[in-house]
């Protein structure tokens, strides 16, 4: 006597192997900040390219206070931190009297990143980034 699978038992069995697979996919949070450690107020254009359709946001931080920008979740964990410029599509931050920031975002080392893995199975990382700044970048 031969026995049969029944066909919806297969559709159950490969549906959920597939969600569990998914499932341990894992993880990567990035969040990206500014700190204001100059002594005035700075304003912050700021647009994230996974918001591409929407228009940058102009955020206020006022002096000695750290304002987090973004925060971003992307299916894997990923052991290593991206550059800024692969998640940051516009950063312009201007004093209150006007003057533009020169530290240049766009360089990865101008940014304090603290990588941690959160678990390991499934791998979840989170990233922190941290822009600094100064009165002398003004």
């Amino acid at each position: 006597m031969q026995r049969t699978i029944p066909s919806s038992f297969s559709a159950t069995f490969l549906s959920s192997l597939a969600m569990i697979l998914i499932a341990c996919e894992g993880n990567t949070r990035l969040e990206w900040n500014l700190q204001n450690n100059a002594s005035v107020d700075v304003y912050v254009v700021h647009k994230a390219w996974d918001y591409s359709a929407i228009p940058p946001d102009t955020m206020f931080v006022p002096a000695g206070e750290t304002l987090q920008l973004g925060v971003n979740d992307v299916l894997g964990g990923n052991t290593m931190p991206w550059a800024p410029v692969s998640f940051i599509d516009t950063l312009f931050i201007t004093s209150a009297s006007g003057a533009l920031c020169t530290k240049d975002w766009t360089e990865t080392e101008e940014w304090s990143i603290v990588s941690q893995e959160e678990r390991k199975v499934p791998s979840n990382w989170s990233h922190i980034y941290l822009l600094i700044v100064e009165d002398s970048d003004f």
